[in-house]
């Protein structure tokens, strides 16, 4: 196997689609070698310092930067995973630090990187329209869903009377930021006469509605009681690199309405109903979603299990060796 190593950090603080990422990869990579330390704290420092001095006290052939930003000096290639450019294209709808010099490095990173991995059909699409010359840098692995989440009427029933759930209600899972469309989605909710509930860290204020249950900070095994408990799930993201949710949603007997943007279609396929995300068609693709509730859940489950973690491992381990060879 070739030595590589990768950069940890969201283990410990997030986000938690880069942490669930990032530990899946070391579930079917075990012998890859984690990178972790609080310092520097500045992530610039960190990646272009701390990296490269690791990399030469310990030989790594690969350097894996699961997150938007890589080492811009170093000694061995490096292998990044880009989620999506909104930073770029949608700044407006961006949640973090978005300065002058966080957006240079972010550009900079990709074209340092010498392999990018992207999620979708949608995220590479828009990296080769904003960087044609990356083109044979990119490539497309698509993540996976955990076999743990899986419908479970008995974890759903325990996790509802412990949390004190509503008996039916409308479910996102995901951090509470502008392009997830939560206002609309609380204005749905009344719509159609069910609680919503949010799952998440609340990144930016005003974008959720405090009429909402909002649960942050929850165990993966509540998650999964949380997602088998949920009459709907509902996803109008206006911009998405994946979704990991939906698909979480769907392994575990969920129907799901998400909306027709970015990389959601290409990741439902034709086992959620897909709407333009506004106020009209949410509350039609929540009551279709109800009238066929049965065929529903059994085209998710179908098409939670074509995403798997092995071959999203097996597909980046490809990378490695490409590289190191």
């Amino acid at each position: 196997m070739p030595r590589v190593a990768i950069d940890t950090r969201s283990l410990r603080s997030g986000p938690p689609g880069v942490s669930t990422y990032v530990s899946q990869l070391l579930k079917h990579l075990p012998w890859i070698d984690c990178l972790d330390s609080v310092r520097p704290t500045n992530n610039l420092l960190w990646n272009c310092v701390r990296v490269p001095i690791e990399q030469l006290r310990s030989r790594w052939q690969v350097f894996h930067a699961p997150s938007y930003t890589c080492p811009l000096i170093g000694f061995c290639p490096v292998v990044m995973t880009v989620h999506d450019i909104c930073y770029l294209v949608h700044p407006e709808w961006y949640p973090y630090q978005k300065d002058i010099f966080r957006i240079f490095y972010y550009r900079t990173s990709l074209q340092r990187a010498d392999r990018i991995l992207v999620p979708s059909h949608f995220s590479l699409n828009e990296i080769k329209r904003l960087f044609p010359a990356l083109k044979k840098r990119i490539r497309k692995i698509p993540m996976g869903v955990s076999s743990y989440f899986s419908p479970d009427q008995d974890l759903a029933e325990e996790i509802s009377e412990k949390m004190n759930l509503p008996s039916q209600f409308i479910l996102h899972v995901g951090d509470f930021h502008a392009r997830r469309n939560l206002l609309l989605l609380s204005r749905v909710a009344k719509i159609v006469g069910l609680p919503l509930v949010l799952v998440g860290r609340p990144l930016e204020p005003g974008s959720v509605s405090e009429s909402s249950l909002q649960l942050s900070n929850i165990s993966k095994r509540s998650l999964k009681g949380i997602y088998s408990a949920a009459s709907v799930f509902v996803y109008p993201s206006l911009y998405e690199g994946f979704g990991l949710p939906v698909l979480e949603a769907m392994a575990c007997g969920v129907p799901v309405v998400a909306s027709n943007r970015a990389s959601l279609p290409e990741v439902c396929g034709k086992a959620a109903v897909l709407v333009e995300p506004d106020e009209e068609e949410l509350v039609v693709g929540i009551e279709q979603a109800f009238h066929n509730r049965s065929h529903l859940i059994q085209r998710g489950l179908k098409q939670a299990l074509q995403f798997s973690w092995k071959d999203t491992a097996e597909a980046t381990l490809e990378v490695y060796r490409e590289l190191s060879g």
